[in-house]
């Protein structure tokens, strides 16, 4: 049976609709009962479980309608957060094949860390398992598919509240719900299946902050959810996101690049995202969080200038979110109490004590307590006191007996032994100090001897010197003091009267100048006591600065100071080793011309239009001065109108392009046929200012130059068939033949030449059989097919293609007999009875099911005489299977979904009756979900195709006995090069004979079988790659 267009089916040679078919072969299919839940595929996180059904209650078959409805059903459990993040459990399962090789070489294993490949890839695709090889960076699907309950990233973006989850390899969504395909959203208040009345709108805007700091400006709450804020402003502004102390967007004070933290698979998810204008500069920033917010998240800005610098300057920022309403709504109930005994604590905090009871009145149903008359009925007598046993004490602190005072007056310590001890009994034992409470731990100093001790003179450091180079002296301060507490304390200098006070000056020397005292004619001081300066009495050398000119004439330039020895007093300089050397400052340098420059034109500029040779970059124009010398400080335009304004468009990257190598214009081929060579021009060229121009040879690595001779083919000089036109059918009406010339035809010979230079390629066929239609009133023909007595066809070999081929025409005078003659059928009812007593010679039958079945025989009667060599075998195939004694009540089973039944007889009467009915193949399938099965007698095929790489796609043809098949190829769209050349092929098995070719490329072919099986089976790209490959076959009938 073939399907051939809509509500039509081929039926034993005829055309008939869906109505014309009995309802003994077309079945429609009907659902089995709903399977058992899997067990959850996860134990935290969001696992799966799930029940199927499948279409088999019964199968559809031969034309019959498919069960309606989905064949799944799944929900997700053990939904509870797992310590671990979604991405955690994708790289955990990526990882667990790192000890798997990959053989990207033939017998050569490679091994990899594996890491997930979030961002390269969505949907089903992202579920197949697919890892990307860490520090390699190629995409490798290590598995069928990821554990069920996997995250994933769906194709298109989830609605509020969906979760897009791993299910049998594929990304599927689930509801709020935790249901398949449920549609339940969440509204925007994050109550799934809500209608948004159970949260209020928060909206605002915002364009302050401080001058290059992180400003909170938003800090969202617990249970926040749609939040939304924008910043449209973001060339001198960005935004950050703080979460308690850490920050998770920017915090550096630059901006930050599009991110999705933690990662697009957690639930709880922050999305930031940078526009760009075409010229890659900020453009506006978006932060999104879904929410409910688990945690307070503060949002801040950063701006690099402040408000006085303009509106430029500020951030645009526009922000909303909605907030859960506070329910206020409560109802009193007067409360219905009983009485229930109380026990009150034990009298001691640890050992042993006692205990009271007592009956308080309490809720009925919460056991609050209530006042005693909300208990309608008198309390019961109060219980006797009990004895209570608690645990051992606790470690307590005990402290010993204080030591001597570490000071005889002016206030000492003193120290005394704490320990940590625990009372086990009569016995007190020591234990760690860490099982003692801290805070309770008594103080092991204090305080002793505080009476005053004797006071003496104090002198504090000396101050400034008197003089800003050379010497001077400097004042001090003298106090009389005395220690208390551990500290000196000042007091009066009366207590100090018995010591000699030290002076209040004393000398000293700057040996370090300033710039410029050289000018400021310093005279030497004259120290109180009158005795002239130590200038006067020995040279005194200091380090004197040399100061460089200014960088700049505006704008805050520098100058470098360094210093140099010189004599204070005759101001003339003499070699370093007379001043002190480690005295000596470093080179300094300082600011110097501080008025500000006038205001000119900045820009910032884009991407070059070219990596080399010469290309242009846009640029923004703006107005800006300088601030303290080094901060560009943004004014309007009107103050740079003194200046031209500089292009908006500018070269760049200007240095030359490497040379390469180019190949021009190439000669006529040498040959008109077969191999020849061709010359071509390969020069050396270079691109420089847009222009590519040719340079000298020696610019170029001679190593790669392409040669400049090259094989060529413009066409195969072989020999040929020429196929003339079919002829008229042999017959006015009914079935017939027709036939055609085929001559071999050589490259330059216009006349036909012998067969035999054609011997390397298949003939084409002569004659083939036709339909002109009914004859009228004629006895009705049978099927082209059954109505020649078959012949074993291993005992004769099929004919070369060479010679001619002829199809019997069936007429009235081929039925002599009134009972069917099962002899060359193809059978493909569902079951039947086979009758083959009485069929001397050899006779074959084949039956044929779906894919998905398999053939049950039961042998009801027979008789054969094994010393005449007669037998019944059967073939699936697979296997062989052949008998000649105990035939009757004898059972067999198929193992695939064609069988191929063989009688030799000799003796008349004798023979083998048999039944067969097909069964749902219940065992390990012979086939994939995308192989193909075909019985009709002629057809046109494409290339199967799958996305699983464990396994290949075949067509299977089978036609009745004694009938071979003609394969002629009729498109190949594949591009075949060095990578897929040796992968991807057609292989071609004649099953009659075990005999197997391989098809390569893209020239077309034809093939022809030996016997009535064949096994197309598809490798490489034909198997990703749909319509890439089509032909069509036909069943010919050979007359022997």
């Amino acid at each position: 049976m073939l399907f051939v267009s809509l509500f039509q089916w081929c039926l034993k040679g005829r055309c008939v609709s869906a109505n014309e078919l009995s309802s003994t072969v077309v079945v429609h299919g009907s659902w089995s009962n709903w399977s058992e839940f899997s067990p959850c595929s996860r134990t935290c996180g969001g696992g799966v479980s799930h029940r199927t059904r499948k279409c088999n209650n019964p199968r559809p078959a031969f034309g019959g309608d498919d069960c309606e409805g989905p064949d799944i059903k799944a929900g997700l459990c053990h939904q509870q957060p797992c310590e671990q993040m979604q991405l955690d459990f994708m790289a955990e399962q990526c990882s667990q094949t790192d000890l798997h090789p990959l053989y990207l070489l033939p017998n050569t294993a490679s091994f990899y860390t594996w890491i997930p490949a979030i961002g390269f890839g969505q949907g089903e695709e992202q579920c197949r398992y697919m890892c990307q090889s860490k520090g390699e960076h190629f995409l490798v699907s290590r598995g069928s598919q990821f554990v069920d309950g996997t995250r994933c990233e769906s194709d298109s973006p989830p609605q509020y509240g969906s979760r897009a989850t791993c299910l049998r390899g594929k990304c599927q969504l689930f509801g709020c719900d935790g249901v398949l395909h449920s549609g339940k959203v969440m509204d925007v208040c994050g109550v799934c299946g809500g209608g948004g009345s159970s949260c209020t709108l928060i909206s605002d805007s915002y364009t302050g902050g401080q001058a290059r700091e992180y400003t909170t400006f938003l800090s969202l709450p617990v249970n926040a959810t749609q939040v939304h804020i924008i910043n449209r402003s973001p060339l001198f502004t960005h935004m950050a996101v703080r979460v308690g102390d850490r920050y998770i967007v920017s915090g550096t004070s630059s901006m930050a690049l599009s991110m999705t933290h933690p990662s697009p698979l957690e639930d709880h998810h922050l999305e930031y995202r940078l526009h760009l204008t075409p010229d890659l500069l900020p453009e506006m920033e978006e932060l999104l969080l879904p929410g409910p917010l688990t945690e307070e998240i503060n949002i801040q800005v950063y701006r690099k200038y402040g408000k006085e610098y303009g509106d430029k300057t500020n951030p645009n920022i526009s922000y909303q979110f909605y907030l859960p309403n506070i329910n206020s709504d409560l109802i009193e109930i007067e409360p219905k109490g009983k009485w229930a005994v109380f026990t009150a604590p034990c009298s001691v905090s640890c050992g042993s004590g006692v205990q009271k009871h007592e009956y308080v009145c309490v809720h009925e149903e919460t056991n609050k307590h209530l006042e005693k008359h909300d208990c309608e009925t008198p309390p019961p007598p109060v219980p006797i006191q009990t004895s209570c046993q608690l645990s051992p004490c606790p470690p307590r602190w005990d402290a010993g007996l204080f030591g001597p005072c570490s000071a005889s007056c002016g206030g000492g310590e003193r120290v005394h032994p704490v320990r940590c001890v625990q009372e086990h009994g009569t016995n007190v034992v020591e234990v760690q100090d860490a099982e003692c409470p801290p805070k309770t731990a008594p103080n092991a100093v204090e305080k002793c001897n505080l009476q005053h001790c004797p006071a003496r003179w104090r002198v504090s450091e000396p101050g400034e010197c008197s003089v800003v180079c050379g010497p001077g002296e400097t004042e001090r301060v003298v106090s009389c003091v005395r220690p208390e507490h551990g500290q000196e304390v000042e007091v009066d200098q009366s207590f100090c009267s018995l010591q000699i006070r030290p002076p209040d000056t004393v000398p000293c020397v700057v040996d370090v100048c300033p710039i410029g005292w050289e000018s400021k004619g310093e005279q030497a001081p004259i120290l109180k006591s009158g005795v002239l300066t130590r200038s006067r009495q020995a040279p005194v050398y200091v380090w004197s600065p040399v100061i460089s000119q200014c960088s700049k004439t505006c704008g805050n330039g520098t100058l470098q100071v360094w210093f140099s020895c010189v004599d204070h007093q005759t101001r003339l300089g003499v070699m370093d080793i007379h001043c002190d050397p480690t005295t000596k400052p470093p080179p300094q340098y300082e600011t110097c011309n501080t008025s500000p420059c006038p205001s000119m034109w900045h820009s910032k500029q884009g991407v070059c239009s070219v990596t080399c040779g010469g290309g242009v970059a846009n640029r923004v124009l703006y107005c800006a001065g300088e601030r303290d010398g080094e901060e560009e400080e943004v004014v309007e335009d009107s103050e740079c109108s003194d200046f031209p304004k500089p292009t908006a468009v500018v070269s760049c990257n200007n240095h030359s392009c490497p040379a390469r190598w180019r190949v021009f214009s190439a000669s006529p081929c040498s040959a008109s046929c077969d191999l020849g060579v061709a010359q071509r021009t390969v020069s050396c060229v270079q691109f420089v200012h847009g222009r590519e121009s040719v340079v000298p040879e020696e610019s170029c690595h001679a190593a790669i130059k392409p040669a400049t001779t090259v094989p060529c083919l413009l066409r195969v000089c072989t020999f040929r068939w020429e196929v003339k036109p079919w002829s008229q059918c042999s017959v006015p009406c009914g079935y017939g033949i027709q036939s055609r010339a085929v001559s071999c035809m050589g490259p330059s010979h216009p006349e036909p030449l012998s067969p035999q230079f054609c011997m390397h390629m298949p003939k084409p066929i002569t004659i083939q059989g036709c339909y002109m239609g009914g004859c009228g009133d004629a006895t009705p023909t049978s099927d082209v097919i059954t109505a020649v007595t078959p012949q074993q066809q291993l005992d004769h070999p099929s004919p070369s293609p060479t010679e001619p081929i002829t199809i019997l025409q069936a007429t009235a005078s081929t039925i002599p007999t009134t009972k069917p003659r099962a002899c060359g059928q193809l059978l493909l009812e569902e079951s039947g009875i086979v009758d083959l007593k009485d069929l001397t010679g050899r006779c074959t039958v084949s039956i044929g099911r779906p894919l998905d079945e398999v053939i049950y025989i039961k042998m009801e009667s027979g008789s054969l005489n094994c010393s005449k060599k007669e037998f019944v075998a059967f073939f699936d195939r697979l296997a062989l299977v052949k008998k000649c004694e105990q035939v009757a009540g004898s059972e067999l089973t198929t193992r695939t979904n064609v069988l191929l039944v063989r009688q030799n007889l000799l003796t008349p009467g004798n023979g083998v009756v048999f039944t067969y009915n097909s069964q749902k193949n219940i065992k390990k399938s012979h086939h994939q979900d995308c192989d193909i099965q075909l019985f009709s007698p002629t057809g046109v095929f494409e290339n199967p195709t799958t996305a699983n790489t464990n396994h290949t796609c075949r067509v299977l043809i089978n036609a009745p006995p004694s009938v071979k098949i003609t394969i002629q190829a009729l498109h190949i769209g594949l591009m075949f090069n060095s990578t897929n050349s040796q992968s991807t092929y057609i292989m071609i098995r004649d099953m009659n004979v075990l005999k197997t070719n391989v098809f390569k490329g893209q020239q077309l072919f034809q093939w022809h079988s030996s016997g009535n099986m064949a096994e197309i089976e598809f490798h490489g790209d034909y198997l990703n790659a749909k319509g890439s490959f089509r032909a069509e076959y036909s069943f010919m009938r050979l007359r022997h």
